[in-house]
């Protein structure tokens, strides 16, 4: 709700009198703009001003009734207090106020039986438009509609969790129209499988609609909304059109005149339906705003700047968010030598130099690599000569110790200083500074079996394979423009992230070890990690997901935003090479997942074998809630202490009888986007009619950690029967298949008092 200004007169003699007067003018008015709403034009303006202002639909229509474009108003004092001034002879904008509301709490949620009528407003009060107004600029408030086409990772998920709050499962199956059906008894949204992000979203927002502005009756069984029409259409189109605008959906669509539902003889009122439909819209977008602005808090899009009048409606970006923790930075490495970086920049040249000649452009070509990105990565070859490089860096005047020292050469088993990389395509690696720390040599397809694929340089004193990661040098602009940085396996990887996506993505690699936390603290030096997150795209196998699990916890220290490309079989090389830049890019976009979720998926791996023992489920769930526990961040974890009152929660009493838990809407609200998610995942996977068992574990899984603290390996030993949740052993399966006798598992999931651990 904007801030407002009271009107003078306020405290004089005759105030009540004198505000029911300006409050039947002012309801008055309302009702004549409503009326004069016919067309599907005038609606859809007036749904575009509802996204901009987040205000009720009474106000909505008072204001851009007067500023057909406004999109930030305030009252008076609220101007000054922002630095800002009330133009000269600009008139005020009489709005409602006063209305009976309880703001949501602290977590976002919405409190039972809150009245946003302008029925029930007080007294008549005024505001101004940013455009009426002169001096400093101010930044746009958090609700302000995202640019087209920047919809926040993770809006599907958020939507997903409201549903399920709401007691809806959504399913993604085929049977259903492009804006989805609910199914009223069976309490599940099915949306179709085969729209695009933008599609599905809306699809699922409409359904939103549905749940939020129509489920306060008793459906009879088998009734649906497929095939909705008149004002139920209307309603449910219009929530979603506000919740797409402001989540940076481009949605074209077009809606019915308000008269074909509203009507247009006078004894209908269809002012009055067109304000009472209006009402319940933004009620509904309202709640959907609040619970995704929580959510989504460390998922909107990058820096937003502040507003002027005049530019207002393009400022569309988000602030910076900050990171998931604060990350100590890594101290400054010392200088380098200059003898040996003078050998190392020779050394590169050299290599260069040799490329022309070799089999290595040809092959390169094959994979996709073209002759602009083997001069932009400096990419060359090493002759297959046992001292091609030491004796050209002897003839240049380079001494043998610094040549050693650069970790170009080494003694052989006869004392004669030998090339360290013969017969490789050559790739450098830069240090923070810019200067080349070292080499990555790719053997030749068809080598011997025993010659390693990828030879790193030696440990020396510019080289610390814990410390660089290769492609950060060539990305440094693009991570500070709000590229996402793209953690890959191999060299020839991020190079293809970098080739198929370069103003949103960039693939950077390890240098022959696992990540490790220098690494993403030196990431986190030269990318704002907090506003574009990091995405994992590590192969589909068994060491690339155990790898991945690895990154979790490394990367979960400089970023809450972590999420995993789904491959299906391929690195980003292969995919580059067959199916060219379009699909990689594709996927870097579209095809995503959180990163938390192969961490439970590892978790659940070796749960596979015990899912048909009659407690199997129960007890996997019971695992896995500990794993989603020991994930939270700490302020979610002491917020759930605090709800619980340090005290675990029960699902049956000594009778055997489900107990209600009235904390668990509290501690939903409190758990974070991906949390939720995961909750959620988990439930489904395993065959619970309901996440609240889920939910009641993982807040069980908090306590007894803060109740009976004891060692990681304790804990895992704990929680990770029949393994520890970090291991992925050989055989794994992407994924965990549901046994075909699979049925309820609400009895399983309240469990026995004595089967809880």
């Amino acid at each position: 709700m904007a801030q407002t200004s009271t009107p003078a007169h306020a405290g004089r003699p005759g105030q009540d009198e004198d505000r029911e007067q300006r409050l039947a003018a002012l309801r008055i008015r309302l009702h004549e703009t409503a009326g004069q709403i016919g067309s599907a034009e005038d609606w859809t303006r007036y749904l575009r001003a509802a996204a901009r202002l987040g205000e009720t639909w009474a106000n909505v229509l008072l204001i851009s009734s007067r500023i057909p474009d406004a999109t930030l108003v305030r009252g008076y004092e609220a101007w000054r207090a922002a630095g800002r001034q009330v133009n000269r002879d600009e008139k005020g904008i009489e709005i409602f106020s006063g209305m009976r509301r309880k703001e949501p709490d602290r977590h976002g949620a919405e409190e039972a039986g809150q009245v946003h009528s302008w029925r029930d407003a007080r007294r008549v009060a005024y505001v101004w438009d940013l455009s009426q107004t002169t001096g400093q600029p101010v930044p746009l408030p958090p609700a302000f509609p995202a640019q087209a086409g920047e919809a926040p990772p993770g809006l599907w998920d958020c939507l997903c969790w409201l549903a399920r709050r709401e007691g809806f499962a959504v399913e993604r199956e085929d049977g259903s129209p492009g804006d989805g059906t609910t199914f009223w008894a069976a309490r599940r949204i099915r949306i179709p499988p085969g729209l695009s992000s933008g599609q599905a979203i809306w699809a699922l927002a409409h359904q939103l609609g549905h749940v939020l502005v129509h489920n306060t009756i008793a459906h009879p069984p088998g009734t649906t909304t497929s095939g909705c029409h008149g004002i139920h259409k209307a309603e449910a189109d219009s929530v979603a059109f506000i919740t797409c605008a402001r989540y940076g959906i481009r949605v074209e669509h077009a809606f019915a005149s308000p008269r074909t539902w509203a009507g247009t003889d006078p004894r209908a009122q269809p002012a009055a339906a067109i304000l009472t439909a209006g009402e319940r819209i933004t009620m509904a977008a309202a709640r959907i705003s609040r619970l995704l602005n929580h959510y989504l808090a460390d998922n909107r899009p990058a820096a937003r700047p502040t507003a002027e009048p005049s530019t207002t409606a393009r400022h569309h970006e988000r602030p910076p968010q900050p990171a998931a923790a604060q990350v100590t930075a890594p101290l400054p490495a010392p200088e380098p030598d200059p003898r040996i970086t003078g050998v190392l920049d020779d050394a590169m040249r050299f290599y260069d130099g040799q490329l022309a000649g070799s089999w290595v452009p040809a092959y390169l070509a094959e994979r996709g690599i073209g002759n602009a990105t083997l001069r932009h990565w400096h990419i060359g070859y090493a002759p297959g000569g046992w001292t091609a490089l030491t004796d050209h860096l002897r003839a240049l005047g380079h001494d043998d110790d610094a040549i050693q020292a650069a970790g170009l050469a080494r003694l052989s088993s006869r004392g004669k200083l030998i090339d360290h990389f013969r017969d490789r395509v050559m790739l450098p690696v830069h240090d923070e500074r810019g200067n080349i720390a070292g080499f990555l040599g790719r053997a030749r397809p068809g080598a011997d079996p025993e010659v390693p694929k990828y030879l790193n340089s030696p440990e020396t004193s510019s080289y610390h394979k814990g410390s660089l990661l290769f492609g950060l040098h060539q990305a440094r602009d693009l991570l500070a423009g709000g590229a996402t940085p793209v953690i890959v396996e191999g060299p020839f990887d991020a190079i293809a992230v970098t080739l198929a996506d370069p103003r949103h993505h960039v693939g950077l690699a390890p240098c022959g070890t696992a990540l490790t936390s220098k690494q993403a603290a030196i990431l986190a030096q030269s990318a704002d990690l907090g506003s574009t997150g990091i995405l994992v795209a590590f192969d589909d196998d068994p060491a690339g997901r155990k790898a991945a699990v690895r990154a979790y916890d490394v990367l979960r220290t400089v970023s809450g935003r972590l999420q995993s490309a789904v491959l299906s079989g391929k690195d980003p090389a292969e995919i580059l090479q067959t199916e060219g830049p379009a699909a990689l890019r594709t996927i870097l976009r579209d095809q995503v997942q959180p990163l938390s979720a192969v961490v439970i998926d590892a978790h659940l791996a070796p749960w596979e074998r015990r899912l048909l023992d009659p407690e199997g489920p129960l007890l996997a769930m019971r695992s896995t809630a500990a794993v989603i526990a020991r994930l939270l961040p700490a302020e979610s974890a002491v917020a759930i202490r605090q709800i619980t009152g340090n005290r675990e929660l029960a699902t049956i009493d000594e009778q055997m009888r489900p107990v209600a838990n009235p904390e668990l809407p509290r501690i939903a609200h409190v758990l974070p986007a991906d949390a939720a998610y995961q909750t959620m995942r988990v439930a489904e996977r395993l065959g619970f009619t309901d996440y609240s068992d889920v939910l009641v574990e993982v807040a069980n899984a908090v306590i007894r950690d803060a109740v009976r603290p004891v060692s990681p390996a304790a804990r895992l030993a704990k929680s990770g029967f029949p393994h520890p949740p970090a291991t992925i052993h050989h055989g794994y399966q992407h994924g965990i298949s549901r046994p075909s006798s699979y049925g309820s598992r609400q009895t399983q999931a309240h469990g026995s008092p004595g089967s809880r651990w």
